[in-house]
């Protein structure tokens, strides 16, 4: 069990910047087809949460730049 620990903390922090880049960008084109295909008062419901996510996720990045 220790290893697997020892084996979670030595983790690349370049990897995980780039699957929180990753994310971002699955989030972003989600908005963008949202927003083509809704219309607008339906689709800011829609995108609110995932401008949330961004947000968090943006927060997160600064965090391993640090």
């Amino acid at each position: 069990m220790n290893l697997a620990n020892d084996t979670l903390m030595r983790v690349n922090p370049l990897f995980l910047r780039q699957d929180l880049m990753i994310e971002v960008g699955r989030l972003e084109l989600a908005i963008e087809d949202i927003r083509s295909h809704k219309s607008a008062n339906e689709a800011e419901s829609l995108v609110a949460p995932l401008l949330s996510r961004i947000a968090r996720l943006n927060e997160a990045l600064g965090r391993l730049l640090a």
